[in-house]
């Protein structure tokens, strides 16, 4: 019993050790996949198009466009990658993050996981080095964040992503979740 629970803490560490994630602001891409969002209620949502079957919850925050890119940055046809590449969560909003003098002060996390559950990242503030500057407001309309898998076990292809982006001056906050695996 001992020996499969070092192993597993051992498979763990090899995990987290073989992912790196990034993240940015600005950029603009359009494509495929798309489901379209409307509601008579006038939610963060009405009227934006999220693409490549990413789940989303919204407050105080108007979206434009969620979907995802490769490393070349052009829209995946479907949500998949290969081990080294990065794949990217682009968001894009209209409307929501407080500004102060030109900046936002938003915050970002990321959790990366196997199908199965077990956590390989947690990023807990990617944008901590921007507390005290902020980013320029209209950066913050489109921000990126990305991940790659640079070494996977035999067997582990399937990913689960989730990202939350928040105003740390305000109310907004994006909350999403994505799948993606990688090709054999």
């Amino acid at each position: 019993m001992k020996a499969v629970r070092s192993y597993s803490i051992i498979m763990l560490t090899v995990l987290l050790a073989c992912c790196l994630f990034s993240c940015s602001s600005g950029g603009d891409k359009s494509g495929v996949k798309t489901k379209p969002v409307t509601s008579t209620d006038k939610t963060a949502l009405s009227g934006a198009t999220i693409k490549n079957d990413i789940d989303l919850e919204v407050t105080g925050v108007k979206i434009k466009e969620v979907y995802l890119l490769d490393a070349n940055r052009e829209l995946l046809a479907e949500n998949v990658t290969g081990v080294g590449e990065k794949i990217y969560v682009v968001v894009k909003t209209d409307t929501g993050w407080a500004k102060e003098n030109g900046k936002s002060f938003i915050g970002a996390s990321e959790r990366i996981s196997t199908k199965s559950g077990n956590v390989i990242v947690d990023a807990e503030d990617i944008f901590k080095d921007y507390e005290a500057s902020g980013i320029s407001a209209v950066d913050a309309s489109v921000i990126s964040l990305s991940a790659v898998i640079t070494q996977a076990d035999t067997g582990v292809e399937n990913f689960v992503v989730q990202f939350r982006v928040w105003d740390k001056k305000g109310k907004g906050e994006v909350k999403g979740k994505y799948k993606f695996r990688i090709r054999k």
